[in-house]
């Protein structure tokens, strides 16, 4: 975890030592989760998933003779929805809500279209997920055993197109690689702890 915190770092002084001749806008990002994953053990079920992010993010371009590359940052509130329950009672089951501080950090590299006012982009890079609050699961003798962990970390792939170099769309893939619940019991650890895969759509309008 400290070293995927120091290179993150090191991306960002990075954006900042590029030469003055470089493109550096501000603006606004949004993503919104599509997929609605079930996920069932012997003893837990966790369903209707859902997950939404927001915030400033900067981008920072160099022009070169035939893509633009350089480096994109986000600062994101990030909204994570699911529904837990018990397998053998499914009467009792929890409506999680967490809350999450996001620092995505991608490298980026854009192509023109035409007379350039479309442009392709591909971006891959890593991000960080600091838990801010979150809901405790509370399912009987389940709550000593399921913790909410603070630190989230995954990588990001994605891929969209770019209008009138205002406008931002794409569709992200993100890999998780680490745990979201501390887990006692073994069979609880698959439905919380999928290290899940996920698609989203990216939306972005730089000034």
């Amino acid at each position: 975890m400290k070293k995927l915190i120091l290179n993150t770092a090191i991306i960002i002084l990075s954006m900042l030592a590029l030469p003055a001749f470089s493109q550096i806008r501000f603006g606004i990002r949004g993503d919104i989760g599509l997929n609605n994953p079930t996920f069932t053990s012997n003893a837990l079920k966790v369903e209707n998933m859902t997950n939404y992010s927001i915030g400033p993010s900067l981008e920072t371009m160099l022009p070169l003779f035939v893509a633009d590359i350089g480096i994109d940052a986000s600062l994101l509130y990030s909204n994570n929805r699911m529904t837990v329950s018990k397998i053998e009672n499914e009467n009792i089951s929890n409506k999680i809500t967490n809350h999450y501080v996001k620092l995505p950090v991608n490298l980026k590299v854009k192509f023109g279209i035409g007379l350039h006012l479309i442009k392709m982009y591909a971006a891959v890079g890593p991000y960080a997920a600091y838990l801010i609050s979150g809901d405790k699961i509370k399912l009987n003798d389940a709550v000593e055993n399921i913790k909410a962990k603070s630190f989230e970390a995954g990588t990001n792939i994605g891929v969209g197109f770019e209008v009138l170099r205002i406008f931002q769309l794409g569709v992200n893939y993100g890999i998780k690689h680490t745990d979201n619940y501390k887990i006692d019991k073994p069979d609880w650890s698959d439905p919380l702890n999928g290290k899940t895969k996920c698609w989203s759509i990216i939306g972005s309008i730089y000034l």
